[in-house]
């Protein structure tokens, strides 16, 4: 089985990215040198993840109710803290790895193709996948019942959340919603692009707004996979991937809100000579903004808000799905998902992003032997807790078996590596 399908989808146009308009990034002047990787030996956890791991959503447990095109698959799951101490996960369900509506709007070969990696035939889907959500109101012990968020006419992927300051309980959450066709199609007809939705609540997530709102964006189309992080002065930052005008490799493109997440502006773009896909960033200690994104696991800083760049440095470790967390204490986690060994994996920095601290030059420290997919928050004890999805989908029995999981990491105080945690405290 292909340990990660985007590589196949992108060359079949399922997912990223079609010919965009551009915003040129700037480059900072006195570019920082490339960050390197300090190896340190004994930092994996004594714990094993089959040890502390605590399914919450699987076959058997707490299923989704039954709707036309659910089959089973659960995943690109994101959870959050709530300042009223509720958790709240979000999540996609569907039938595959991308639960495009029914009828598919691809051309045969490229549906026989799907079909070979485990696409199952044998499903309507109206509206395709339907982002969710569950809540627990005792730190993580006990879950709601899963309830839909946004049930667009089209797959509604990676749902990910921000809480605001004051007394409205206002969560905003980022989905980006998949119509399913070949990348030509959505060129010619921007409605079948994919793109990033904005929805918003005001009861800490209990209710949404119907209205869906879209970012000003250069591309054509453009995903986020989220985190969005609340910046110092209280406005929200948003990264999202997309590709250039005339094709070329996919670039970061930054967004921020003022307005509690009613309008959006453009920042910047970053680009590469390769690709920066599922590009995340946040903020540091200092002020500054740093980025991170797949598949060569590019960083880059800003010192201005967002508006202008380093040039994107590699640090020799190919990672997916990286998803950054600048802990209370000041280090900076990397949670993603490894090409070099496999499964879902963390490294951290005590300087900002230019020195990671790994049990190798090419791989992290092991969190869980899964897909590698997966979100975070850091909880009151300086802990994070984790949750991920067991597999990608791929093959229709995992899709139909798919399930999600929760445990907690410990950066060790002296940064010597990680323990290794259940998800609940006793």
């Amino acid at each position: 089985m292909m340990h990660d399908l985007a590589a196949a989808i992108r060359m079949a146009g399922l997912l990223f990215f079609a010919a965009i308009a551009t915003v040129s990034a700037l480059v900072e002047a006195g570019d920082p040198p490339h960050p390197v990787v300090k190896v340190v030996d004994g930092g994996e956890s004594r714990r094993k993840p089959e040890e502390v791991l605590t399914t919450v959503l699987g076959p058997g447990i707490n299923q989704p109710d039954p709707y036309p095109g659910y089959g089973g698959f659960v995943g690109w799951v994101s959870p959050i803290r709530l300042r009223n101490g509720d958790w709240v996960l979000g999540f996609s369900a569907g039938y595959w790895h991308a639960s495009a509506p029914t009828p598919l709007r691809f051309s045969p070969g490229t549906i026989a193709e799907y079909q070979k990696m485990g696409l199952p035939m044998d499903i309507t889907a109206p509206t395709g996948g339907v982002a969710m959500l569950m809540r627990s109101t005792d730190e993580g012990r006990t879950w709601s019942r899963p309830q839909v968020m946004l049930d667009t006419a089209d797959d509604d992927r990676h749902p990910a959340f921000v809480e605001l300051h004051g007394p409205d309980g206002m969560l905003i959450c980022s989905v980006f919603t998949y119509p399913g066709a070949e990348s030509a199609d959505y060129v010619k007809d921007p409605k079948l692009a994919h793109r990033t939705a904005i929805i918003r609540s005001f009861d800490y997530g209990r209710t949404w707004d119907k209205e869906i709102i879209r970012l000003p964006s250069p591309f054509v189309s453009d995903e986020t996979n989220g985190p969005m992080v609340l910046l110092r002065d209280g406005s929200i930052l948003l990264t999202v991937s997309g590709t250039p005008q005339g094709g070329g490799p996919a670039q970061a493109g930054f967004f921020n809100s003022q307005d509690r997440g009613a309008t959006w502006q453009l920042l910047s773009t970053v680009k590469a000579d390769h690709n920066l896909d599922e590009a995340n960033a946040t903020q540091l200690p200092d002020g500054r903004l740093v980025m991170m994104a797949r598949s060569e696991g590019d960083i880059s800083w800003s010192s201005d808000e967002g508006r202008s760049w380093t040039a994107p440095a590699t640090f020799g470790m190919r990672l997916y799905a990286p998803s950054l967390y600048a802990l209370r204490d000041g280090t900076l986690v990397s949670l993603h998902g490894s090409y070099t060994r496999g499964g879902l994996r963390i490294i951290f920095s005590t300087d900002g992003g230019q020195t990671w601290i790994a049990p190798a030059k090419d791989h992290g420290f092991l969190v869980d032997n899964c897909y590698g997919y997966a979100k975070a928050f850091e909880l009151p004890d300086g802990t994070l807790l984790i949750a991920d999805q067991w597999t990608g989908g791929h093959t229709t029995a995992d899709a139909r078996n798919m399930s999600l999981r929760l445990l907690r990491v410990r950066i060790r105080s002296d940064h010597s590596g990680i323990d290794l945690l259940p998800a609940s405290s006793p």
